[in-house]
């Protein structure tokens, strides 16, 4: 397959928001009993999208593959396993779809990654639920707690950030609560 653009997926996505008067993002978001309006994780989600696909740039890869995942429609995605859904420090909402391996996404980068057109820095929560929507599985929890701490820990040591995996906060998800330690250090 060849590399997708961001522009020209973003255009796609885009388009079938509109089509479908954003029902599935609006589903989405009742699903994580967010009460938030469905333009915000569009335009998130979009965001979110681009910075990750800057950094596998970065990082040498190709960001075709991990753009072909990102569906408007999760159930269309080739490939997907997991939703994130990120809150961008209340300012917004970001959705990102993933194999299992978590390809594409490097959660400690999108961490410290500046959104200047909401005027922060990164997130402050997530969730983690399975793309066809079904309960995840005690040992996907286990596997999953392991691949985000991994992930956070190699670029942030436990007296720079805490993070809380909480898998009861909503139904058939797996909720982390991000907090940056180095604000309490200075106090």
């Amino acid at each position: 397959m060849s590399e997708l653009t961001f522009q020209r997926w973003e255009r796609e996505f885009r388009s079938e928001a509109k089509a479908d008067k954003l029902a599935v993002l609006r589903n989405h978001l009742r699903g994580l009993d967010l009460r938030a309006k469905p333009e915000l994780i569009l335009e998130g989600t979009i965001r979110v999208v681009q910075a990750c696909s800057a950094y596998i740039k970065i990082d040498g890869g190709s960001y075709g593959p991990f753009l072909a995942m990102q569906t408007y429609d999760p159930v269309q995605s080739p490939n997907a396993t997991y939703a994130f859904t990120f809150s961008l420090c209340g300012k917004a909402f970001a959705r990102v779809l993933v194999a299992r391996e978590l390809r594409g996404l490097d959660l400690a980068d999108l961490y410290d990654h500046p959104f200047e057109e909401y005027k922060i820095c990164g997130f402050d929560h997530f969730w983690i639920m399975r793309a066809d929507r079904t309960h995840l599985k005690r040992r996907e929890l286990v596997k999953l707690e392991r691949q985000v701490t991994d992930d956070l820990r190699y670029d942030y040591s436990e007296k720079e950030l805490g993070f809380w995996f909480d898998d009861s906060h909503t139904e058939g998800a797996l909720f982390v609560d991000v907090q940056d330690l180095r604000d309490y250090e200075d106090e």
